[in-house]
Order: C-alpha cells, then structure tokens, then sequence
C-alpha cells in the first residue's frame, strides 16, 4: 500500500473540520462509555463528534476482540480517551494490549482528526488494519493539548501507520510496532513550537520501508523530537529516516538501538547500532540482551511509569530500551523492614550501607502490616554519596498517580521530622562526588526545613512524591519550609514528570520564615533542570490552596518548565535565570473545574504575583501558558530583563495587571524602540518593546480582521491576536483565548534624530467558536524577541452584512441563529 502524503491528508482534514463544525449540534452531557459490542465502540466514535459541554469522550473498552473491517473517518470536536483493559461492566482494569484487540481483517480504514481538543489511546492492540492514521487538520480549536499514544500493539501486513499533532506536543511510549510500511510520526505546529516525546518504543520488521519515519511541515513553528530508548530494527528500508517529504525537525536521540539511520541528529547520545537480541514477540533475551540495564534515565518528558505489560519501566541499574523492561537486576537492593529510626532493616541503615557501596543501589521498602508507616527522623538522615534509589511504591499497598488532573496517588511510606520540624531529610552535600545521583519516588515527607537538599552531584530524580500537608485536618501531615531546593554544583535535576505517576504535589507552609519558603528552588552554579507536570502550592487535589511564599524560582540557566499547576503562592513563578523554556503551565487556576450548566465553573485558585521576571533575566520563551485569576499580577517584567518572549500565552482576569513591562508600572508611552544610546544593556524590560495600537476589529461570529499600527524598529515584528470576554485592568490584556499570529515589517526607522519607523497593518483573525461579544488585544515580539505588554482593547463588531471576502459559506451571520 503506497504512503498517501500527511500534506494531502491534512488539507483533507481542514475541509472536513470546517464542515463539521459549522454544523455541530448544540452540546450535550458530556460522555463517558462502556464498550462492550462493536456497535458500542462505532457508535461511541460517532458521539465524539458532536460538542460535549465537558469536552470529552471516554470510551472503556472492556477486554475482547473486535472484528471491524469497516472505513471510519472520525472528526473530533471533543478530547477522546480510548482505553483498553476492561471488564464486563467497566468496573476494573488491566492495561494489556494483548487483551483488547481491534482486529482489522485486512480491511479496517481508521482516521482520526484531532483539532487540538487533546486524544489519549492506551492499552488496545491494533491488528491487521489497513489505514490507522490520527491526522492534523489546517486549523486547531485549541492549542497546547497533547496526543499521547501509549501502551499500544500495531501489527499489521497490510497498510501504516501515522500519529500527527499540529495544535500540541505528542507523546509516544510504550508500543510495540509491526507495520508493513512503517510508522510515521508527525508535528505540523501551526502557530507554536511543538515536541514529541518519543521513548521506549519497539520498532520491527517493517517490511516494505523503514521502521520510524519522522515528518514536520517545512512551513510550520519549530518542531523538536526527542528520541529515547528506542529500538527500531529489522526493516527493508532505513530503520530511522525522515519522510520524503518532510522539513527537518530538531532532533534529539539518547540511547537508542538501530540498524541503520538517515536523519540529522542535533544530539547523538549513546546510540547502538547493533541487534538488539530479541525474542519472537519482541522482548529482549535475558541476560544478554544489549538493550537491558542500558538505556537513558533522565530523557526531557521523564520515563514511563511502567512498560508496556505494566510492569515497573526500571528494574536494574538502568532502563531498559524498547517497550519491555526484562526481570534482570544488576544492583545491590537495600530493604527496609521496619519504621524505627536506626539499627539494620531501617531507612537510616540502609542509606549508610548504601553509601559504603560504589555501584548504584537500590533501597525498597517491606515493612509488614497493611497500612504502611510513619518514619519519624530525630534527625538528618545520612548525607547521600553514591548513587542510589529510594522508592516507597515497593511497600505493599502503595499505588503511583493515575490521575489526569490531580494526585491520588496511595502513599504507604511516610516521612517525618520529629518535633515538626528537622533541619533536612535527604541531601546530597557540598563535596559529594560529580557521579552522585538521587532517586527519590513514592514518599510523602513533611516536617522538615528542607524536605531534599541537592547541593551537588547531576541527574538527580525527584517524581510521584507528596511534599507537606496533604489534607487541612489535624491528622493531615506536617509542612515543611521548603520542599525541593537546588543549589551549589547540583545539575541536570529532574522534578516530576509527562506521565501522571511523575507527579509531584507540593503544599506549602502557612507562614514561612522570611527569605525562605520555596516549592521549588533552583540555583547554584548547576544548569539543565527539568520541572514537569507538578502541582505547586496546592493539596494533592490541586483545588484547594497551601502555597508557598514562592512556589517556584529558577536563578538558573537552560531549564524547562512544562505543564506545572503552580497555583495558591506568594509569587508562583520567579525567573532570575537565563534562556529558560517556560511551556503549558497554568498559573493562578485549579487543576480541574467542572460543572453542569446553568452553573459558571469556578477556576481561579490565584497567586498573589502568577510571573515575576527579575533583571538579567534573559532571552527565557514563554510559550502557550494560562495565567489567570492572580490577585496582584499576572506577569511582571523588572528593569533590565531582555529579550524575554512571549507567545500564545493566555492572561486574563489578573487584578491589577495581566502582563507588564517595567518601568514605568502600567500601560507604557508608544516611545524610541531604536538600539540604546549610548550602546548598552536595555535599561527597561524587554527594551520597552511598543506594543500595537489597535484601530478596529471587525467580521462574521468566527472570521474578521484587525486594523492597526506598530511603531517600532526596523525588521520583521511578530503581532500575535488574542480575544476575551473582557479588557484586563486599565484596558490592556484579556487575553483568554490565543488567535494566531502574523509577521509584518518595520522600515525607516533611525537612529539619528531617534525616530521610529510606522507600518500600518490590517490582518485577518479567525477562531473556531464565537467572536461576538469579545475584545481584541495583541502583542508585538520585535526580530530580538522582546515581547510587548499586551496593546489597549478594542470591541470586535460582529458583522450581519455579506460584504467581505471571508465570510463562509455556512452564512455566518451576528448574532448566531
């Protein structure tokens, strides 16, 4: 079967999302499914095209085969979970591909078009399909939501397989891949950067091309893919290539297995070109296997928290590569048998005979009873010098997080300060040798000043913990001043992660000592963290507030910041570093809302400051973040923070200000944007980049124009449109829903008198729901990335006359019939 080109596939989709949405039906309950029959799940897809007022389908498919051979194209107006593993009545789960097949029979022709509401395919093996495609159309309803495609078995003789996202990142784990033509995985990001996280997949046997071809359009944002653990082998073709009529992407690749390789690697990392040594189902032999206890513990989105069968992902000394993780331990595992604070079978004990070994080890806990324990520490426990590993999901009964939203993650081992209050309980000390690392999994630890203090050492691991009080009763857990805090050489620190069993939950301190009282701290000399996927300054809930003065500061360089909660703080995000990546956070809101009309769910669970950028603090990205609901302050730029930007973030609903250059504090004067003078630093955040003066906007409920100007310096400016329900304070912002973005030039601009060059703009704006009622803001990000604060509102007129090029052929008239 030839490849049909994701371009083609993709303009196909526009046409078809257009049309769909025009005629959608007015929503309905939200729905989650029991498929017992084929007729459920066909139907089940069907639904998941009409708006529901929750946003999402769940289709539970209970653990059979079905026999489809039918052609589905499936376009989502919703967010759809399509999960395999049931039982009868959908009461329990085992996640085991091999349960639930959908058998294909050589004829089966599934595509899903995904518009950026977010799918989620787990635990279902596909088998003798010939098209299964998930497939991007040309415009998104929303930005920022992921695919994630996990836990899967494809094989097929028959036909490929394709996933794409153009609105957001993509997550790839897990899966086992048989495919005559190969799988072709896909990032098209329209309007922002977008990655993929591509790890401890198995690729086979691809017997009519290669086994993993990557594609991103050449016209889209910048798209990144991070490769890790991976096996691909045994193709006709290049086990890893680009699609023939792919752009090149920015890729990443750790500790991979291969036959042979036709892509541009900006980083090569451990990768193995050798045979992987697997069995006929794909498993590696054990013991000697080269993708046992080999692969890469830290790659940027964390590690699976089990592997495909649902086992633990890491068992030895190192992940495994490829989608199974073998029974072969190569490390010394240390247990706890009993909660007492010394003596053999201890924490305190093990952590001391785990430090006078020189391998990595492992120390696990087993202490008898059901309901866990309380380990109360009179004191520091030992300084960790080697590397090692405590994991309290080994107690009996614990469970990780498995929740989308929150962290209801069962925790069994507990960790105390005695009296409320020790100075530390883990720390990796000033002097500690550079190949120190700590693993910390599966504790809830409260009473302490600092929770784990990380002062040296690299590739540190903090995921699917709880940190201070877990619920406001008098039995709920004691506070600690600070939970994480990285300073001195420590580097590379990894805090939680994009599965949901990486989930940090970070509760504060009701009244922490001044200077002190951090969720997270990051500083030093150390560089490279990654915080991801936390809930920062809330119960495990993540509704309801115990924040921290500050819930997290970065005073370091080259971090990533990914889909955290940080909500319920003093300040929620301070930057003090440089060329940091702050993505998909939302800051100042609750982790889940949710109610039946006629009701208004409530969101906010604010920050008293959601943003503080302090001087020299330089060239961070800030990208497609929700700041909202903040009591003072949405974003603040201090003096001397430059080259700050800003792209296809929501902020709205703050206070006083939803995004501010200093000085002065509020709307800035249209001024100079020329180059300093004398030369030198920009005395004013962002260099005082001008926003746009905005003159009109106008056009049907879901296509119009804005009119308007930008003065400025020369060169190419980036003008990004957002709408609201409402200005922000003082007429600026609003921003709650992210419109697009287009380029236009400044010329004549010079410097001698100071004068700055003019270009008038009109530009078209569109969305996929209503205009009508809203206000129109945006932003100008000048060719040295400063942003603008967000220009003064204008009102957009929805239009009831026909005259203008874009109007659709749907009659989109005001107000909505």
């Amino acid at each position: 079967m030839p490849h049909r080109p994701i371009a083609q596939a993709t303009r196909r989709a526009a046409f078809i999302v257009a049309v769909a949405l025009a005629a959608l039906p007015a929503p309905v309950a939200a729905l989650e499914r029991c498929v017992q029959t084929l007729a459920d799940l066909v139907d089940g897809l069907h639904q998941a095209q009409s708006l529901q007022s929750g946003g999402t389908v769940t289709l539970r498919l209970v653990a059979q085969t079905y026999a489809w051979s039918g052609s589905e194209t499936i376009v989502l107006a919703n967010r759809l979970n399509l999960l395999g593993g049931y039982n009868g009545d959908c009461s329990a789960r085992t996640v085991d591909p091999a349960n639930t097949v959908i058998d294909g029979l050589g004829a089966l022709q599934l595509e899903l078009y995904q518009a950026g509401l977010g799918l989620t395919v787990e635990g279902v093996r596909f088998h003798a399909t010939e098209v299964l495609r998930v497939t991007a159309p040309g415009s998104c309803l929303a930005y920022g939501e992921e695919v994630n495609w996990r836990r899967t078995i494809v094989d097929t003789a028959y036909g490929d397989f394709r996933v794409d996202n153009a609105c957001g990142d993509l997550v790839f784990q897990n899966n086992l891949l048989r495919v005559r033509y190969g799988t072709v995985l896909a990032l098209s990001p329209h309007a922002l950067a977008a990655d993929a996280y591509v790890d401890n997949n198995t690729f086979l046997d691809a017997t009519q091309g290669g086994a993993l071809a990557l594609h991103r359009w050449s016209e889209s944002e910048t798209a990144t893919f991070e490769i890790s653990n991976n096996i691909m082998w045994g193709s006709s073709g290049t086990d890893f290539s680009l699609y023939p009529t792919s752009g090149v992407p920015i890729v990443r690749a750790y500790h991979n297995i291969w036959g042979g390789i036709a892509v541009p690697l900006a980083t090569n990392v451990g990768n193995l070109q050798v045979d992987p040594a697997l069995d006929a189902s794909g498993r590696p032999i054990e013991p000697s296997s080269p993708a046992i206890n080999s692969g890469y513990d830290t790659p940027a989105g964390g590690l699976p928290a089990v592997d495909i069968d649902g086992g633990p992902r890491r068992i030895g000394s190192a992940v495994d590569r490829g989608a199974y993780e073998s029974s072969v331990v190569d490390v010394t595992e240390l247990v706890v048998t009993h909660a007492g604070d010394s003596g053999s079978g201890s924490l305190r004990q093990a952590i001391l005979d785990a430090n006078s070994l020189p391998n990595f080890n492992t120390i696990r806990f087993a202490i008898p009873g059901n309901t866990g324990a309380i380990l109360i520490a009179q004191s520091p426990y030992p300084d960790i010098v080697t590397p090692m590993r405590i994991d309290g999901f080994t107690q009996s009964g614990a469970q990780p997080n498995a929740s989308a939203w929150s962290n209801d993650a069962t925790y069994m081992i507990q960790i105390a300060g005695a009296g409320g209050q020790v100075s530390h309980a883990f720390r990796v000390p000033p002097g500690a040798p550079a190949g120190t690392k700590l693993e910390l999994r599966g504790l809830s630890i409260g009473g302490f000043d600092d929770a784990v203090l990380l002062q040296a050492g690299s590739g540190h691991v903090v995921r699917g913990n709880h940190f201070g009080r877990y619920d406001p009763g008098l039995l709920g857990g004691n506070d600690n001043v600070n939970a994480i805090f990285v300073n001195g050489t420590a580097d590379g620190v990894h805090i939680g992660g994009i599965d949901p069993a990486d989930r940090n939950s970070i509760a504060g301190h009701p009244d922490p000592a001044a200077g002190n009282g951090y969720g997270i701290h990051l500083g030093g000399s150390g560089d490279g963290h990654l915080v991801i996927g936390n809930l920062i300054g809330t119960y495990p809930d993540g509704n309801r507030a115990h924040g921290h003065r500050i819930g997290l500061r970065v005073a370091t360089n080259l971090g990533v910041v990914l889909k955290n909660l940080i909500s319920g703080n003093g300040d929620g995000l301070q930057v003090y570093g440089s060329d940091n990546l702050v993505v998909g956070n939302r800051i100042g809101t609750k982790a889940f809302a949710i109610c039946l009309p006629p009701c208004s769910p409530d969101y906010a669970l604010p920050n008293t400051h959601g943003v503080m950028v302090y001087a020299d603090a330089n060239d961070n990205a800030f990208n497609d973040n929700q700041v909202a609901y903040n009591g003072y302050s949405g974003v603040i730029l201090q003096p001397g923070a430059a080259g700050n930007r800003f792209s296809g973030n929501r902020m709205h609903a703050n206070g006083v200000f939803d995004l501010d250059l200093r000085d002065p504090s509020g709307m800035n004067p249209i001024d100079y944007d020329g180059p300093p003078i004398p030369p030198g630093p920009c005395a004013q955040a962002n260099c005082d980049q001008n926003f746009p003066v905005l003159d009109a906007a106008w056009g049907t409920r879901r296509a119009g124009r804005v009119t308007g100007s930008l003065s400025s310096w020369n060169g190419v400016h980036r003008i990004e449109f957002f709408a609201g329900p409402a200005c922000g304070a003082g007429g600026q912002g609003g921003a709650a829903r992210y419109l697009g973005h287009h380029d236009i030039e400044v010329t004549g601009a010079t410097m001698l008198p100071p004068h700055n060059g003019t270009v008038l703009f009109e530009l078209p704006i569109g969305s996929t729901s209503s205009l009508q009622g809203q206000v129109i803001t945006a932003t100008a990000t000048s060719p040295a990335g400063n942003t603008s604060e967000y220009s003064a509102c204008v009102p957009y007129a929805c239009d009831q006359i026909f005259a203008h090029g874009f109007d659709d052929a749907q009659a989109e008239t005001c107000p909505a019939p």
